[in-house]
């Protein structure tokens, strides 16, 4: 699930709202003259308009199996805005995508999914070994006694050879915890901007890929070392520690969130969150588009909330919290001061 830059706010509801208006059918002429004079008002009005009309076709491709139209739409407007031209590759490029996603691998990736991610990247991800869809968290017990999880909307691929014990995590987040072996293999995740190996201790970690610029390590049981792809850094984490980096740098290390470990169980343990940052974490645990205004962005959020349940964890927000959630469409959850 998406959620909306907090500038965008009125522009965004009044799209929806008028998307509401023109989804009932059969619409008035009076409707559909307003709405086309509020769409040439302002480039901004038709700017929301297309992105709500983007989540309201990715929406409908999952939920309707009529609406083929509409993820195919989707995929050709997303590949003709990466390249005006449509050179022989990008069209194979696109041709695979059709082929390897269809509707059922655009429903399980979500809107933020594709709107963010390089349509390379959503490739391997569907080609992985191991790959979750929006909403889903699954374990994996390898044959070296090693558990995995993988969250949301991930994709990892395994390789075990004669001298080594690896998983490359393509995107999203993975929890890792190995046990102490005889092996004398050394066993180490790979990612975007490095890789974080733990040698045959007993060791429980996460990695997760924020976005193309940057990934966090949380480490939770024993110690495990972190080395950029791009630069010659590294350095040691213990259990209780956390960093973020990126393939040329290291941050400073800080105490390891709760968060990056929680979910293995269903739950978001969030400790001093902004209201903005929190709707965006739950977010990828549910389809469709959060609206969020910028006046309740900054609010802090403490506490622990389940992943599976948007409705249960708005409740408890706005029973926290002077906020106004309303659910103009299916897909589209606003939130505004109360």
């Amino acid at each position: 699930m998406a959620s909306s830059q907090p500038s965008n706010y009125v522009h965004l509801e009044a799209a929806a709202e008028w998307f509401a208006v023109l989804a009932d059918k059969p619409v008035a002429e009076a409707d559909q003259l307003a709405w086309q004079q509020w769409l040439n008002e302002d480039e901004a009005h038709r700017q929301a308009w297309l992105q709500v009309e983007s989540v309201g076709a990715m929406f409908s491709s999952f939920q309707d199996n009529g609406s083929q139209q509409s993820a195919r739409y989707v995929l050709d407007t997303t590949s003709s805005m990466n390249s005006r031209s449509m050179s022989s590759s990008s069209m194979n490029r696109r041709q695979l995508m059709k082929g390897v996603l269809g509707v059922t691998g655009v429903a399980a990736l979500g809107w933020i999914g594709w709107s963010e991610t390089p349509l390379p990247r959503i490739a391997s991800a569907w080609m992985a070994n191991f790959h979750t869809q929006v909403g889903q968290v699954s374990a994996y017990d390898l044959e070296d006694g090693t558990k995995v999880w993988l969250n949301t909307n991930s994709a990892m691929n395994r390789s075990y050879g004669r001298d080594y014990r690896g998983l490359s995590l393509v995107t999203g987040e993975i929890l890792v915890q190995t046990k102490a072996s005889s092996d004398s293999r050394a066993f180490s995740v790979s990612c975007a901007h490095g890789v974080v190996s733990s040698g045959t201790a007993t060791s429980r970690f996460c990695v997760r890929q924020l976005s193309d610029k940057q990934t966090v390590l949380a480490v939770y049981e024993g110690a495990v070392s972190l080395a950029p792809f791009g630069s010659q850094l590294s350095r040691a984490l213990h259990a209780g520690q956390e960093v973020v980096f990126n393939a040329q740098s290291i941050a400073d290390t800080r105490p390891a969130s709760l968060l990056y470990e929680s979910w293995r169980n269903g739950l978001l343990i969030v400790e001093d969150m902004p209201l903005a940052n929190f709707m965006a974490e739950i977010g990828r645990y549910h389809y469709g588009h959060i609206n969020l205004d910028s006046s309740v962005a900054d609010l802090r959020v403490v506490g622990t909330f389940p992943t599976h349940d948007l409705d249960l964890v708005l409740s408890m927000l706005s029973k926290s919290f002077p906020i106004r959630v309303k659910h103009p469409l299916p897909w589209w959850v606003s939130v505004s001061a109360a």
